[in-house]
């Protein structure tokens, strides 16, 4: 949620002005105050009892489908995602940001049911009908940056960031396109200014972990490892509870010093800080196939499947997954590799 600059809906979420008991709560205002406490698990049934109630009774109608689209999409319920996003954006008297907001969202959906064309018609939809909206360019240049259309990606964050220039994850993916660009084309001083504009988003956005962490992946490709640990850090006192900043350390521990049990130990760390951290389990899956402790390797590449929240996602896990499953089978037949692979 934080991805968007102009998200009503988020803005209704965090705002203090309500002052009723919990008691005397229904529906949306009664999953905002379960969003609030961090009663995830609640937040549907109580949006649900919102879009049933007449419109007398209501008031957030389309509010309540908005943030029941958004955990669905969250959950991996994609058909109840893309009927409540498709409600929202079919009907004439949505608020333009909530119709916008659904777009974007719809668009990403699209992304993870592998169809490119659908994705790109919602976000020219959206951009159309809230052209002076930052988030629909920040998030099109995130999806032209993973289809490695950098210059496109550069070109809407730009964008994202004229119309908000306090759009911090806006300010901070730019820097990290102009990056991948510079890299592409091995210009020693667009590198160079490139470092030094992450360190003025560092500077102008303190609070926000993820400039930290992207100017760590940047720092620890350019193998500056010592200053990449140190992003990593400060991300995590600004951040304490991000467990994905605990596997980014783990993985330059590895990089860095090739010291497996300590980047082990970042990715424990990240697990038992969040249970639902799949990028944890798969990461340190990998690590243990490598290590030749191939049970354990399965048994955690199964809880990362268990998280997966696309099909593609989860084809990638499955045969990451029946890789480790075969090597573990021709081991045990020919009594061959790793003794403590065949005891974790």
């Amino acid at each position: 949620m934080l991805s968007f600059s102009e998200d009503p809906v988020y803005k209704l979420l965090t705002n203090t002005d309500k002052t009723l008991s919990d008691g005397e709560l229904k529906g949306f205002l009664k999953a905002k105050s379960y969003f609030n406490k961090g009663d995830y698990e609640k937040i549907i049934p109580a949006c649900t009892e919102e879009i049933e109630s007449s419109e007398a009774e209501g008031g957030y109608h389309f509010e309540a489908l908005s943030l029941r689209a958004a955990f669905y999409l969250l959950s991996g319920c994609q058909k109840e995602c893309m009927d409540d996003m498709s409600a929202i954006i079919n009907n004439k008297d949505v608020d333009v940001k909530i119709k916008v907001n659904s777009l974007i969202k719809r668009a990403s959906l699209h992304i993870q049911l592998g169809d490119m064309e659908k994705c790109m018609a919602d976000f020219e939809k959206a951009a159309k009908l809230g052209p002076e909206i930052a988030d629909v360019y920040h998030h099109r240049g995130q999806i032209y940056l993973l289809m490695e259309r950098t210059q496109e990606a550069r070109a809407d964050f730009e964008k994202a960031v004229a119309l908000n220039p306090n759009f911090a994850i806006a300010v901070v993916q730019k820097n990290y396109a102009d990056y991948r660009s510079a890299l592409a084309k091995q210009d020693v001083q667009e590198l160079l200014e490139n470092v030094v504009n992450f360190r003025k988003a560092i500077e102008k956005f303190k609070d926000f972990s993820e400039a930290y962490v992207l100017f760590g992946q940047v720092l620890a490709e350019r193998q500056d490892y010592a200053e990449a640990d140190k992003m990593y850090e400060t991300a995590l006192i600004v951040d304490p509870e991000n467990a994905p900043i605990l596997v980014h350390r783990g993985m330059l521990e590895l990089q860095w010093h090739g010291n497996v049990e300590k980047g082990v130990e970042y990715m424990q760390k990240a697990i038992k800080l969040d249970d639902r951290c799949g990028f944890a389990y798969e990461t340190l899956a990998t690590v243990e196939v490598q290590r030749g402790n191939l049970i354990l390797a399965v048994d955690l590449f199964n809880k990362a499947i268990d998280l997966a929240r696309t099909e593609i996602e989860m084809t990638h896990l499955f045969s990451l997954r029946d890789a480790a499953v075969a090597q573990l089978k021709v081991c045990t037949r020919l009594n061959i590799g790793p003794t403590l692979g065949m005891q974790a």
